[in-house]
């Protein structure tokens, strides 16, 4: 997320009654507390929402807290109806009122949602504000060494919980990317990487180009392998989605929580934060540094079936980033990643001999 320096704009008067009564149903505002105005400061460009740091003042000092994230579906007509068809913004809301009490990974307070399009079900959240102490990832700089390890703790932290839970596998609300058949996934997946033949792709180097095209028509496939044991998945672990404080990090965006592999994020993890020889000195590490905490967390699972599930998830990245090239917010650093992370994600997937897998399993 990229901060800007922009100029506050005073909300309406509906904006400012939405807040106060979902502080109010949310608890986090007294009782009777009334807020008297508030300023919108958009703070970030996301690819499906829209992010504001919303300034309180109320009727009584401290009735509620004087500084907040809004996060509300984008107004960019295109990408809005992208994230609305796929549950997106009710499933970020679900995830922080319903789940993230149930776990230790570190994700910014919820303090109310809001149903802004009336549709019935929450499609904004109202989250604790931690701009002033907290620095945003930057998707188009090598994470250290360090702060990675610190994440891929997190990312531990989330799983372990849900490991092979039944009951929350059967949450209807969580995305469902891996191990379903997901309907016209090749005529998209081809769709969009055929949009940036001229841009993107060019770019890349051939046999990386070539990796890419031959994942595309084997995508679904690869999707419905979906090997190894079964938690909550992110689905989208990378360094625009997380938080740099003193001594923490935190995990945000949340709208595609879903149920699959559990490699399935450690491998997008160090996939799109890594460069190439960075990736391939360390990863090895990393994959039994993962396994022994999730064993102290309770979870029974060995090295050798971890190291197995990843060379399968190994094309995470190509998964996530391919289908959304065509229909996500469109400006130069949106295009400056998008290359970055499906150069990185086809040499992954190359180093790990994913599709020469995925061939001997189909």
């Amino acid at each position: 997320m990229k901060r800007d320096t922009v100029t506050a704009t005073p909300a309406d008067a509906a904006t400012i009654e939405r807040l106060e009564t979902a502080l109010g149903a949310g608890h986090s505002a007294a009782p009777a507390a009334g807020l008297t105005a508030a300023e919108l400061t958009p703070v970030g460009v996301g690819a499906m929402a829209d992010t504001f740091k919303v300034r309180l003042q109320w009727d009584h000092p401290g009735a509620g807290p004087a500084c907040l994230i809004l996060k509300q579906p984008a107004v960019d007509g295109t990408a809005a109806t992208t994230a609305a068809s796929l549950g997106a913004y009710e499933r970020e809301a679900r995830f922080y009122s319903e789940l993230a009490p149930r776990t230790q990974v570190r994700a910014p307070r919820l303090y109310g949602v809001i149903d802004r399009a009336g549709a019935g079900a929450p499609d904004t959240v109202l989250l604790e504000d931690l701009t002033a102490r907290h620095r945003p990832g930057d998707q188009l700089r090598e994470m250290p060494i360090e702060e990675l390890d610190r994440a891929r703790h997190q990312l531990a932290l989330l799983q372990a919980p849900f490991w092979e839970n039944s009951a929350t596998a059967e949450l209807p609300w969580l995305h469902r990317r891996l191990g379903v058949p997901i309907p016209g996934i090749l005529e998209r997946m081809e769709r969009s990487w055929h949009s940036v033949t001229d841009t993107i792709a060019a770019d890349l180097p051939a046999d990386e180009r070539k990796c890419i095209d031959r994942f595309v028509g084997s995508a679904a496939d690869w999707a419905q392998l979906n090997p190894g044991p079964q938690t909550l998945v992110h689905h989208d672990l990378r360094a625009d989605n997380l938080l740099f404080g003193e001594g923490e990090i935190v995990l945000i965006d949340w709208q595609t929580i879903g149920w699959g592999s559990a490699m399935f994020d450690f491998a997008y993890l160090i996939g799109t934060s890594l460069e190439v020889g960075t990736r391939r000195r360390h990863e090895a590490e990393l994959l039994r540094r993962h396994v022994a905490e999730l064993q102290e967390l309770g979870v029974d699972w060995t090295e050798s079936e971890a190291q197995d599930i990843y060379r399968w998830a190994a094309c995470a990245v190509l998964m996530m980033l391919v289908p959304p090239i065509s229909s996500v917010k469109s400006n130069p650093r949106m295009v400056t990643m998008f290359r970055r992370m499906l150069s990185l994600g086809a040499r992954q997937a190359l180093d790990a001999g994913s599709l020469d897998l995925l061939d001997s399993r189909l």
